[in-house]
């Protein structure tokens, strides 16, 4: 067995890409830092029953990350509380802070508060001459199907296998094809083809169309229309590779063309 990838791990191959002058790479050890520490953060968050942690349900890509080993890091804890069910912030801070010690997690200034929820700002001692990170909790809107149990592996790390409350994989799916119909962001594409090809989810039909109408009408889209999630590809294509080698190692990014025609195949095969 491998031994672990630690922090000095990243560290190391963060000032090989300095000395190179490779800054797309530098930004992605940054990434991977950051990524990491958050991993360790929920680890002990999960083992702790009073902590904010089980008020809420994990969603993004450090649930990617986690659950399903995706090679994009994440600088986030993206979580969803329910419609106009704030959890507390300064808990939050306290329970982040707790539980991050090792890496001396802290919050960055005062909470950003805003009408979908709020977001805790993190800094954290780095290696990486970066060392910052942030946790959103969003009010914007109710889950459309339970909250689930998403299991961690994430033992090629150093850390020891746990649970967290995650969203439903359909619903993580259908929040994932509004976020391509609203904004034109590589990490999108690549994460819903990843939940696609590589989850080894079971998505129902019916519930996937659900989900997807429930989440599209807090858009000005409001209704599903065949070929909808494509309406920003052109501009996807042209970041395509330089934005995701911030996030991804080179050898692991998927060709473009390839990526699409998968998902156009996969979501006309479930109905969409």
């Amino acid at each position: 067995m491998a031994e672990p990838r630690r922090i000095t791990d990243i560290a190391a191959d963060y000032r090989a890409a300095r000395d190179a002058g490779e800054h797309a790479a530098m930004a992605r050890f940054q990434n991977e830092e950051a990524c990491l520490v958050l991993l360790t953060v929920l680890e002990r968050l999960a083992a702790d029953p009073t902590s904010f942690l089980h008020q809420v349900a994990i969603k993004g890509g450090i649930l990617m990350a986690g659950e399903l080993r995706s090679p994009r890091s994440s600088a986030d804890i993206d979580t969803t509380a329910g419609r106009q069910r704030r959890v507390d912030a300064e808990q939050v801070i306290r329970d982040v802070r707790e539980a991050g010690r090792e890496f001396n997690v802290r919050a960055l200034g005062p909470v950003e508060r805003t009408t979908g929820g709020e977001i805790v700002h993190l800094r954290f001692d780095s290696l990486t001459d970066g060392g910052t990170a942030k946790i959103e909790v969003s009010i914007r809107e109710d889950l459309v199907f339970a909250v689930r149990d998403a299991f961690f592996d994430v033992s090629d790390l150093g850390l020891a296998p746990f649970t967290v409350p995650a969203v439903a994989e359909v619903e993580l799916v259908s929040e994932k094809i509004r976020t391509l119909v609203q904004r034109a962001q590589p990490r999108d594409l690549f994460d819903l083809h990843l939940y696609l090809t590589d989850s080894g989810w079971h998505l129902d039909p019916r519930e996937l169309r659900q989900a997807v109408d429930a989440k599209l009408q807090t858009t000005r889209v409001r209704r599903w229309r065949s070929g909808l999630w494509k309406a920003h590809l052109d501009e996807i294509e042209r970041t395509w590779e330089p934005t995701l080698r911030e996030w991804i190692e080179p050898s692991r990014i998927p060709d473009f063309a390839e990526t699409v025609r998968v998902v156009e195949a996969r979501l006309r095969a479930l109905g969409l």
